[in-house]
């Protein structure tokens, strides 16, 4: 592939979701004024509550996110990512839970959502992915200072 096609289907994936046109809202995480990372989060739909067995009366929040420069893996980067930005999300919006659904077999993620309060619940997406779940701790009060390290 080369780098246009590439750059067409970003642009055609996102630029949707930073003109608002559509409810997943990115992130781009910054180190050092040095883009490293991506974080999204969406209200779960409907649909996919009822799948994974949540009642329809929860607002349940899902997140993705990634560092994109491999030498920022394994620094504690990531943890610092995902606990700021679920504390800001849990103060922020009318959130009972935060989801996310790793693969299994990514290990180093699950262990930076646990050590950020989320706890497995099931495996979904015919087992490889795990459903892990934060509750929402809208208790605490978080400024945008706190998206800055």
């Amino acid at each position: 592939m080369d780098s246009p096609y590439l750059l067409d289907q970003v642009k055609a994936k996102y630029k949707p979701r930073v003109n608002g046109e559509v409810h997943v809202y990115p992130f781009i995480v910054e180190l050092d004024t040095m883009p490293i990372g991506f974080m999204q989060y969406y209200k779960l739909a409907q649909e996919i509550q009822a799948e994974f067995g949540y009642p329809s009366t929860l607002n349940i929040c899902g997140i993705d996110q990634f560092i994109g420069v491999p030498e920022y893996f394994n620094r504690g980067i990531g943890t610092t990512m995902v606990a700021k930005f679920t504390n800001t999300l849990s103060h922020l919006k009318d959130v009972d839970l935060i989801v996310l659904d790793p693969e299994v077999s990514n290990t180093r993620a699950v262990q930076c959502y646990e050590k950020c309060g989320f706890k497995k619940v099931k495996k979904v997406h015919n087992d490889i992915c795990w459903l892990m779940e934060l509750e929402a701790r809208n208790d605490i009060f978080v400024t945008s200072k706190d998206f800055i390290s």
